[in-house]
């Protein structure tokens, strides 16, 4: 267990360090183009790819003293797989790299880059929190299950994100217009053929890198004993 905690102290610190350097780089961005509002969303985006990691270690800490069913630890559950999908959305926001002043694209690929590393590690890391205390609880098929149901939601998510332009504060703003976009969705999938497709794909990516972070860290894990 020692082993354990020093592994995800060490993970957080290392998703640390590269989101400080997606902060630093964007700020050296906006510097050389003089303007600081073209990429503006990069920090909102960080920002958005950390709370999931903040409502998951919550959780483990309410589940200390709580039962799953109680309406903190239902609550908190329930903000981590709303603000989860963010964490891997930045994956999508390469198509935003703009040809304009200095240091020009290549800088911009790697700030993105960053970006992207960030958001996979913090929704795997927030994701690996909640899966062990799912396994504590229902073993190991029915928290796979769940596992997968949440990756599956999410990916679905980031489609209604990425394409149809839905974010996690329509939940409040517009609920009937999410409710009726999902529905329709949902009830007739084949009159929709690009939902389930690009659904699909980020399912199978998001599961297999979640598969092989997992096993990595039971590796490590079991090296340690």
């Amino acid at each position: 267990m020692a082993l354990l905690r020093e592994i995800e102290t060490g993970y957080l610190k290392a998703v640390g360090l590269v989101s400080f350097l997606t902060v630093f780089l964007y700020l050296a961005r906006s510097a050389l183009s003089g303007g600081f509002g073209v990429y503006s969303y990069v920090l909102i985006n960080l920002l958005l790819a950390w709370l999931p990691v903040v409502f998951a270690w919550l959780l483990v800490q309410e589940l200390k003293l709580r039962r799953w069913g109680s309406w903190q630890c239902i609550v908190l559950s329930l903000l981590w797989v709303v603000f989860l999908p963010n964490a891997w959305y930045v994956l999508t926001d390469y198509i935003h790299i703009q040809a304009f002043g200095q240091p020009g694209r290549v800088y911009d690929i790697l700030m993105f880059s960053a970006l992207s590393l960030s958001g996979m590690a913090l929704g795997f890391a927030s994701l690996c929190l909640v899966h062990k205390e799912l396994i504590k609880r229902y073993g190991q098929v029915w928290s796979a299950l769940w596992v997968g149901v949440v990756i599956f939601a999410s990916s679905f998510a980031i489609y209604l994100g990425r394409e149809l332009r839905w974010n996690t504060w329509d939940i409040i703003r517009d609920p009937s217009g999410l409710a009726i976009t999902v529905s329709d969705r949902v009830v007739s999938p084949l009159d929709y053929p690009g939902t389930l497709s690009i659904t699909l794909l980020f399912f199978v990516f998001l599961s297999t890198v979640y598969i092989a972070v997992w096993l990595v860290l039971n590796s490590l894990r079991k090296s340690g004993r």
